[in-house]
């Protein structure tokens, strides 16, 4: 490896200018690497490699890698063109953590980031099922404009395909190169303002991505900072009024998901930035083309806008709840506002075992109803392991938890996460920073999105 001490420093917000497709610097390990010609050359595709575009993308590289990945850096030997500003610089222990180390060896050695034919199989069945039930839904309701209670039924059929759909597609297709296939490729992405209104393909690969780096951090949550007006989701969110009542009426906001994180969330992160306007605009064009599908279209035909406008506000708010409480509350429990153990600090296992949970994890119908979604503290640990595999991911991380006295979440139900997420909403509706509020604080504050 290259002496690092030949190469110039550069400030996180220097490196943060060069976020373009055509001038794109990450970060790795505190070495900066200029990857613009490297690109087109990534195995794993340049979209992935661009969602941390000027950024620091260690994490990313770990979980994919591996820990120590000497093949992978030296083949980047050439690309690098400096080093962190020494302020910046994470201490060398941080990226040492035995725990995230052997996970990772482990799904390697187990082949969890590969799909058994029989698996495959099963799974491209369950899929082609769910959008056939889909694609019927939506031609009764939204074109032959069947009657009152036979719309209503189908409408909620429709919402819960397509959050199964979310998990089982989109979701994957954010973390991985899902459909390989060239031809179902293009036809995910033509069909996508269809399947998902609101939450465009572009959009929510730079959401959900940045989401993964660092949970619950309004610099890198959109959902936290999207949110802020309503509910306070983190204590290094400024307290509003509103934000007393939020453990009661937060359930009214869930149904706006993803305008809310795209949206509102994109207008007050680096979303909208200059370097995102090309994915704003293609979000736009997506919104569009849901419109004209669900409610332009059928309207022209049949002459009812209101009727279809109805119809169509009223399944995109039952899919959004669904997303939301079966993907998102996960996240804010009781244990993140925890302090974390000074010795953990700055683990990224450790960091994502104490901000994520599970619920309902032995339920078929949950984990099919949410796409996967109810395993959460798995898919965080590796968000490249499929979903298929997840729940094989899970045995081998219930055992690392145990090895390393890791805090691992469970929650038996949905119920039982919903209720916890409620007590962590109180603890925050306090105006006055409490002791666990400041802990929490402290954590988010302290770690370092690697």
């Amino acid at each position: 490896m290259k002496n690092s001490t030949l190469f110039k420093e550069y400030s996180r917000n220097e490196i943060l200018q060069h976020n373009q497709i055509d001038d794109c610097w990450i970060v790795l390990f505190n070495k900066v690497y200029d990857i613009t010609n490297f690109l087109d050359k990534h195995p794993g595709g340049a979209e992935i490699l661009m969602t941390r575009a000027g950024e620091d993308a260690t994490s990313f590289f770990q979980t994919r890698h591996g820990v120590t990945s000497s093949r992978e850096l030296k083949h980047l030997e050439k690309y690098q063109i400096g080093v962190l500003s020494q302020n910046e610089q994470i201490e060398e222990a941080a990226f040492d953590e035995p725990f995230f180390d052997e996970l990772i060896k482990t799904c390697k050695k187990k082949n969890l980031y590969q799909v058994s034919k029989e698996k495959s199989n099963h799974f491209n069945r369950v899929r082609t099922a769910l959008l056939l039930v889909n694609l019927m839904t939506i031609i009764g309701v939204f074109y032959l404009k069947i009657n009152l209670w036979m719309a209503l039924p189908m409408v909620i059929l429709q919402a819960m395909v397509s959050c199964s759909l979310f998990g089982l597609i989109a979701h994957e297709h954010t973390h991985r190169e899902f459909p390989e296939n060239k031809i179902l490729h293009g036809l995910l992405v033509f069909m996508w303002p269809i399947l998902w209104p609101f939450i465009s393909r572009k959009a929510l690969i730079y959401e959900h991505n940045s989401h993964h780096v660092k949970i619950g951090d309004p610099e890198y949550d959109y959902e936290v900072i999207g949110f802020s007006h309503f509910i306070r989701y983190s204590g290094m969110i400024e307290y509003k009024g509103i934000h007393r009542l939020q453990h009661k009426v937060s359930f009214l906001w869930y149904m706006f998901y993803a305008n809310i994180i795209t949206t509102v969330g994109g207008i007050y992160t680096a979303y909208w930035e200059s370097h995102n306007k090309k994915v704003a605009l293609k979000h736009n064009i997506s919104l569009l083309l849901t419109f004209t599908f669900y409610i332009i279209i059928p309207a022209i035909i049949h002459g009812s806008l209101f009727y279809f406008l109805g119809w169509y506000l009223l399944f995109q708010c039952l899919l959004f709840t669904f997303i939301y409480l079966g993907s998102a509350i996960n996240h804010f429990i009781p244990m993140a506002s925890q302090p974390i153990p000074k010795d953990m600090r700055n683990k990224y296992g450790y960091y994502v075992c104490h901000n994520s949970s599970n619920f309902a994890p032995h339920s078929t119908f949950w984990f099919y109803f949410t796409g996967g979604f109810n395993i959460q503290v798995e898919h965080h640990l590796n968000a490249f392991v499929p979903v298929e595999n997840l729940r094989d991911l899970k045995v081998v991380v219930e055992n690392l938890c145990k090895k390393y006295n890791y805090p691992y979440i469970e929650y038996e139900s949905l119920s039982t996460l919903q209720r916890a997420h409620y007590d962590y909403l109180l603890t925050m509706s306090n105006s006055e920073l409490s002791t666990e509020i400041q802990q929490e604080v402290d954590n988010k504050r302290f770690f370092q999105a690697r």
